[in-house]
């Protein structure tokens, strides 16, 4: 790896603080999950989260193909993806904040898994891959071989991990510190958010 390969690691870095930083349902999905169970539900929702697209993007990196969605497999990640989300609107609405409860009879989806499927269901995830992460390691890979796009592709998850933890520790300490009515009314509003969002999923994938 050359000294050139290093302004595109900084690059990745702020790209990946970039996207964590962009709202989406990824970052929602997170917060919802710290409100409702705080720091510790928060962080195994974005190790779930992070961990998949890591490994993505370290596949990427490596030589593996992405390319961008289109078509029946565009219409697909829409649909999953806004079921998913209503889905998780609803269990959120229904359970409000009391993880604990739901816990404990052992019926809940895990919060690791909801972050996985945030990732591999979220059609904008895989536009990212086929459309800006793709290119980047390509260029990367001309300047630093193989090791110059591994080390970008780390700097890319390092950026959106510290992007995602401030949006886990917003959620576990800031939000339920404020009370339980403030933790209610969050829950319902991320609820509504979701909701909102799978719907437009749903709809954009069933009319394509």
């Amino acid at each position: 790896m050359t000294g050139d390969a290093i302004p595109r690691i900084v690059a990745g870095r702020g790209l990946g603080l970039a996207l964590a930083g962009a709202p989406g349902p990824v970052q929602a999905i997170l917060l919802g999950e710290a409100v409702r169970g705080g720091i510790g539900r928060g962080f195994r929702a974005l190790a779930g989260a992070n961990v998949t697209f890591g490994l993505l993007l370290v596949s990427l990196a490596l030589g593996l193909s992405v390319a961008t969605p289109s078509g029946v497999a565009l219409r697909f990640l829409k649909v999953a993806g806004g079921g998913l989300l209503l889905w998780l609107a609803f269990d959120g609405l229904r359970s409000r904040y009391a993880a604990e409860r739901r816990e404990s009879r052992g019926r809940a989806l895990p919060p690791t898994a909801r972050g996985a499927l945030a990732v591999l269901l979220n059609p904008g995830g895989w536009l990212f891959l086929g459309a800006v992460a793709a290119p980047l390691f390509a260029t990367a890979t001309r300047v630093g071989g193989t090791a110059g796009a591994f080390l970008v592709a780390v700097a890319l998850v390092v950026g959106i991990a510290i992007g995602d933890g401030a949006v886990v520790l917003l959620g576990g300490l800031g939000v339920r510190r404020a009370g339980e009515r403030a933790v209610l009314w969050t829950h319902r509003a991320l609820g509504c958010v979701l909701a909102g969002l799978g719907l437009w999923l749903l709809v954009q994938g069933l009319a394509s």
